[in-house]
């Protein structure tokens, strides 16, 4: 552990000397308050080109350049007197992901001669100026649970071909194609997808420069930009070869039963992959029911073994997180560890969020410009996926509890306090209980009061209806009883560290959603409120109310007027 936080407190050093940003410090206080929102109004303008983005943040047009990644922004970022540029590392992780359902990717040595073909420091150096942190391993070095005692695919066109020629992957006449030793044919051309280059110019090129690698050593793989939201739907639909994105992923390791475990492999599904490895599954299982804090460690530690050597993924780099404010209009921005200053993950920055006089005197109230890099695809969050969605969604919900910006620990929330218990859901057999005893007087964004029924009725509508993006949540809960209208239980089948976080779901309004009869077509942010005119169906109990959102120009969200934290 030692050696970790040393090797962290380097990287945070030589990135921010590098950047010459303000990273968050390892020691220091961060300054946040507990309540808001300070803003009236925030209009998030759909600013997709990277260079609109610019000009946008460099006009006051938005007052947050977020997640910069490219030399050339950073750089000219770093240039603007009215920038204040903050950077954390971050729970990030961009990816290359296989299909291994199919022909020729489930082939185990052709996924380790593509990883070997991936030169990640021509990568970082050439599009990121050295700004990224390469990554090889499937939980990003911020985490306490990283493991880098796993093997590694190092960069080697010979190694590559190598793998290649002894799993019978020979070379035809001509030297350039590879036969696919079971059928005798040319192996057939695999299309790499990424977004376009308007929306996303390093990931294009970057799986432009991966499929050319792998030319080299005669892997027919070819890059195929396209619609960001199409890229997503084949995706969802299994229909694809190879492809590149991110994940933002939490200071827990849970996300590698998510993506790994064989029950997630189902259509809209995180098992993107398609793996199916009964080792993994048993580990992943002792890791998704560790009693404790050892348990878990062990059991990541082992799944990060066993995915180093299957390879459905290659991890490429994590990312810090560095996103410039125009400290000459707001301030009040909280830096997360982890997750950065603007992540949608981090409730802080939009409930401290403020707008700034000339002296940089906080002023109360107002409108802020916050822009979106693409269209959110889908604003109903049962199903949403993408993080553009997120972004809105996030300031639109609460959570049951959160977690403090420096040292990520939990904290109370629309909980005010909770137990952990065991129970017997069989003779001889222990399964978790956790009891939530919620805050009283809350209300949803319409005025209806929140209560323990809203938590049932959540949990009850994702596991009956075995919603893809919740079934790691809900797949062993039993079932939920009310105690009274502000005290919940919710019993587990099994014994798990991870239940507390599993419990914790509570954004689907009863009043709303009872009557929802097909949640995968259900748009609530289409659909008018029942009661409340010139508001949605989208009803949340965030600090912000979805208000309008108009495709191609802008989403606008304000203030919550039944927020439970709008006052100190």
């Amino acid at each position: 552990m030692r050696k970790r936080v040393h090797l962290l407190i380097a990287l945070v050093l030589a990135l921010s000397l590098a950047l010459g940003v303000v990273a968050m410090p390892v020691a220091a206080a961060v300054e946040f308050n507990d309540w808001g929102p300070r803003v009236d109004e925030i209009i998030m303008p759909v600013i997709k080109e990277q260079t609109a983005r610019r000009i946008a943040f460099e006009r006051g047009e938005s007052v947050v350049w977020s997640g910069l990644t490219q030399p050339a922004d950073i750089d000219q970022a770093k240039s603007l007197d009215f920038a204040d540029m903050r950077m954390t590392l971050g729970f990030h992780m961009f990816y290359l992901c296989f299909n291994m359902r199919e022909a020729p990717l489930d082939n185990i040595a052709l996924r380790q001669a593509v990883a070997h073909a991936v030169d990640r420091d021509n990568i970082i150096r050439t599009l990121f100026k050295g700004y990224m942190l390469p990554m090889t391993s499937f939980v990003p070095q911020a985490s306490a649970f990283y493991n880098d005692d796993v093997p590694t695919y190092p960069f080697s066109l010979e190694e590559a071909a190598r793998v290649l020629d002894e799993a019978g992957y020979k070379l035809d006449a001509t030297g350039k194609n590879r036969i696919d030793p079971n059928t005798g044919n040319l192996l057939p051309e695999m299309k790499l997808l990424t977004p376009t280059y308007e929306v996303a110019p390093t990931s294009a090129e970057l799986g432009k420069m991966i499929a050319e690698s792998a030319q080299k050593i005669g892997l027919p793989i070819v890059p195929e930009p396209m619609d960001f939201n199409v890229m997503l739907d084949k995706i969802d639909m299994q229909d694809f070869d190879m492809y590149v994105l991110a994940w933002s992923l939490t200071r827990n390791p849970t996300h590698l039963v998510n993506f790994f475990h064989s029950k997630n492999d189902v259509e809209a599904g995180y098992n993107n992959p398609g793996i199916r490895n009964t080792k993994l599954d048993e580990l992943l299982n002792r890791l998704d029911m560790a009693p404790d804090l050892k348990t878990a460690r062990f059991a990541a530690d082992a799944a990060q073994l066993v995915l180093a050597q299957e390879m459905p993924y290659v991890p490429l780099y994590s990312r810090p997180y560095i996103d410039a404010f125009r400290k000459d209009m707001v301030g009040g921005y909280v830096d997360m560890a982890g997750y950065g200053a603007a992540n949608s993950k981090n409730p802080w920055t939009p409930l401290n969020i403020h707008r700034v006089d000339e002296a940089g005197n906080p002023v109360e109230g107002g409108t802020i410009r916050w822009a979106l890099s693409e269209e959110p695809d889908n604003l109903n969050p049962a199903v949403a996926s993408s993080a553009y969605a997120w972004d809105v969604l996030d300031k639109l919900f609460g959570e049951l509890i959160t977690m403090h910006p420096e040292t990520l620990e939990d904290m109370p929330w629309m909980a005010k306090k909770w137990d952990v218990g065991i129970w017997e859901p069989a003779p001889g057999r222990e399964g978790t209980t956790i009891t939530w005893y919620l805050n009283e007087g809350m209300k949803w964004s319409d005025g209806v009061p929140f209560t323990a029924e809203d938590v049932k009725f959540t949990i009850d509508f994702l596991k009956d209806n075995k919603v893809p993006r919740y079934l790691n949540y809900t797949s062993d809960i039993v079932k939920v009883e009310l105690i009274d209208d502000y005290t919940v239980t919710v019993y587990f089948d099994t014994v798990s560290y991870w239940h507390l976080y599993n419990a914790s779901l509570a954004f689907l309004p009863k009043h709303i959603w009872k009557d929802v009869t097909d949640y995968k077509t259900f748009e609530p942010w289409n659909e008018p409120h029942p009661t409340m005119e010139g508001y949605t169906k989208l009803v949340g109990h965030g600090p912000f109310v979805f208000k309008e959102y108009r495709p191609g120009e802008y989403v606008r969200l304000v203030k919550n007027p039944y927020y439970w934290r709008a006052n100190p």
